[in-house]
Formats: structure tokens, sequence, C-alpha cells
């Protein structure tokens, strides 16, 4: 149950699967735990980094049902319902609430253009009027060629189910001018390489998909930000980069395999995707290894 403002550090959670691409049980509850136990603030299952779009709608429940099992209240799991169209988001929304999530993400509808910004607007207000837990928009043009403009974040922004977005703060920084400071609505940033300067604008938390792996380190840059470190945050936020890019690759070519390979070498998950990434390289695999050694990453 999310009881005030959302914010701090979210984690968008990989979805951990087995050979055949069904949920991993065992490691979905040993990331829930290390990151309940490492001070995430939130878990958000089934973003960008948890596959969602190739994720089964089976598998998708369980894994939802399993995290909220394993979280057991002590912080709150979002699960994103996003689908093509209405009535196949509607049926995940019921799903992820059946299952027992505490909020919904929703992205808007991708694939087909939208053609005006009306068409946006009523698909979010249907699903959260629908939704008997809150939602949260979630704004990523380059996937949905649908972008939310700051003016519809804003009037969806009243709308009393919705309570926040994650989105990239500096693709208009107006969002913030908008949006900062509002004790009902949280804007949580989702691009892991500006984190520092995003609470600097008045972020109210984010959202790194390195997380999943670098969870200390993402906790510790927040609580460094807070203390009034801002030197000790930057140098947090440098070296995120640069395990981002060891573990995703160059253009984030192995963004995917690089992630659970390295959670692999934790002995957190399996090495499986549902996505069409191509494996890993040895010679990838060696750079991956010696990052997490250099990072101390456990």
């Amino acid at each position: 149950m999310i009881k005030n403002k959302l914010q701090g550090m979210i984690c968008p959670m990989i979805t951990p699967l087995g050979d055949r691409e069904q949920i991993d049980e065992a490691a979905v509850r040993h990331l829930v735990c290390r990151l309940v136990d490492r001070g995430a603030d939130g878990i958000f299952l089934l973003g960008s980094m948890g596959e969602f779009p190739v994720i089964e709608e089976e598998e998708r429940r369980r894994l939802i049902e399993i995290a909220v099992d394993e979280a057991k209240g002590k912080i709150p799991v979002m699960a994103n319902v996003s689908a093509e169209g209405l009535r196949k988001t509607e049926r995940n929304l019921r799903g992820a609430l059946d299952a027992g999530a505490d909020a919904v993400v929703l992205v808007a509808p991708y694939f087909y253009t939208l053609r005006n910004e009306r068409e946006l607007r009523d698909y979010f207000l249907e699903v959260s009027r629908n939704s008997s837990k809150p939602l949260i928009m979630y704004n990523i043009p380059k996937y949905t060629n649908n972008p939310l403009s700051v003016p519809l974040i804003a009037e969806l922004s009243e709308e009393s189910n919705i309570i926040g977005i994650k989105t990239d703060i500096f693709i208009d920084v107006t969002l913030m001018r908008r949006l900062a400071g509002r004790h009902d609505f949280s804007v949580l940033h989702g691009n892991e390489a500006t984190l520092d300067l995003a609470l600097k604008l008045g972020a109210d938390g984010y959202v790194p998909g390195i997380s999943t792996l670098a969870i200390d380190r993402c906790v510790e840059l927040l609580r460094r930000w807070r203390q009034g470190d801002a030197a000790g945050a930057a140098l947090l936020q440098t070296e995120l980069i640069a395990v981002q890019r060891t573990v995703y690759g160059d253009n984030a070519e192995h963004w995917g395999t690089g992630h659970k390979y390295a959670l692999s070498l934790l002995g957190l998950c399996q090495t499986h995707v549902a996505t069409t990434l191509p494996p890993l390289s040895e010679r990838q695999k060696e750079v991956i290894a010696s990052a997490l050694r250099q990072y101390r990453i456990a």
C-alpha cells in the first residue's frame, strides 16, 4: 500500500527467467529480498528492464504475485500493465490488481502513433478510473512514439488516482516548473546517467535501470544528496555511468544479457532473456566480471 507520496530510489527490477522463459520463483524472491534489505524505496516490475513486451501474460501475473508475497508490504510493488491498446491493457490491469500490486504503471499505447492528445488523455483516464490502485504514468517516447506533453502530464496529474510519472525530466525541464513540490504527485527521473542532476532540479526520486545490480550505489547516491554531499553524489553518479556502460555495452547492445550475466555472477539469477539479444562473447563476459571486481559489486 502506498500511504504517502512516492519518492526515493525505485528499482525497475529485471525479470528472472528459466530456460523456457518461465518465471524463476527462487530468483525473484532472492532479488526482492535483496532490494528490500539494501534500502530500495519501491520495486517496479515489468518495465523496460523487465522485458515487459515479451513476457507472457500468465508469467507476468505470477511474477507480481511472487514479488508482492516476498516484499511483505515493506516497500510498494508497482507493476506495468501497458499494451498496444485499451482492451489488452485492461486485461493486464485486472491481472496485476488480482496479483496484489500496490500501484500500476502505464505507458502510452505503442506501435500505432496516436493522432492527437485527446486520445492519450482518454486512454490514461480510462485506465486510472478502472483501477482500484494508484496509477503512475511512464513517458518513454522513443519506444512508444506517443510522447506525453508537459501540459497533458500536468492535466492528468490532477486526476486523484494518478500519483506520479516516471520520465526523463531533461527532455523538457519545464515539467519541473509545473510539478515540483506537489505533495500529491511525484516526478521520478528515469535516466540513470543524470540522477544527481535530476535531484538538483527537484525530482522526488529516480528509477535507474542498473539498480537491480548496483543497488548499493543507487541508494547511497540518494543518501549523499539528502545529506548535502553533492560532490559525493556526483562521484557515485560517475561510477554508475561506468558500470552501466560496461554491463550494457556500447550503444546498450547487450543491456539485457549483460545485466543478467552480471547478476548471475553474484548468484542472483540465471542468464536467460526473453528478448532477441545475442549471447555475450567470452571477451564481453570477462569485461563485465572485471567491472564487478573493480567496483566491488556484490
